[in-house]
């Protein structure tokens, strides 16, 4: 599996990020590949709870399952679909008037682009690592 490491300190309280972030109906705002967002059963962010995110191509999803979650501080979700196999670890840390937040985003390929690994879960993290910096310009611009 691989990874990439990624902090960015955003001029938000933590728990305005944290309560953002976790919001699931904010994902297509700022994770380019994401295009809507729905829970799955009446649990909401809460060990266990899971939902599916449907692609912008508008043709694929992902069955998303929260693996931790404690308010304000770590939230931990496990995304499965056709091609990849996947968990986003953000923790969450006050640093002045703003939030530090440290994302963790592991994959592996499946099915067909196992065969295009490693080059394929590269650029799968490279687009996800975008996705926290336009985190970050969107919510600061809003401020």
């Amino acid at each position: 599996m691989r990874s990439i490491h990624q902090q960015v300190e955003i001029n938000w309280p933590v728990r305005a990020l944290f309560n953002y972030v976790s919001d699931i109906s904010n994902n297509a705002s700022w994770q380019q590949r994401v295009e809507d967002t729905e829970w799955l059963d009446a649990r909401r962010n809460t060990s266990g709870a899971r939902f599916r995110e449907v692609h912008a191509n508008g043709k694929s999803h992902a069955v998303c399952e929260i693996a931790e979650f404690i308010p304000y501080q770590k939230r931990s979700v496990v995304m499965r679909n056709k091609s990849f196999h996947s968990t986003y670890t953000f923790e969450f840390e006050p640093c002045h008037a703003g939030t530090v937040m440290k994302v963790t985003v592991q994959a592996r390929a499946r099915g067909l682009y196992k065969l295009l690994d490693p080059f394929v879960t590269n650029r799968f993290l490279e687009e996800r690592s975008r996705d926290i910096f336009r985190l970050k310009e969107m919510l600061e611009v809003e401020d």
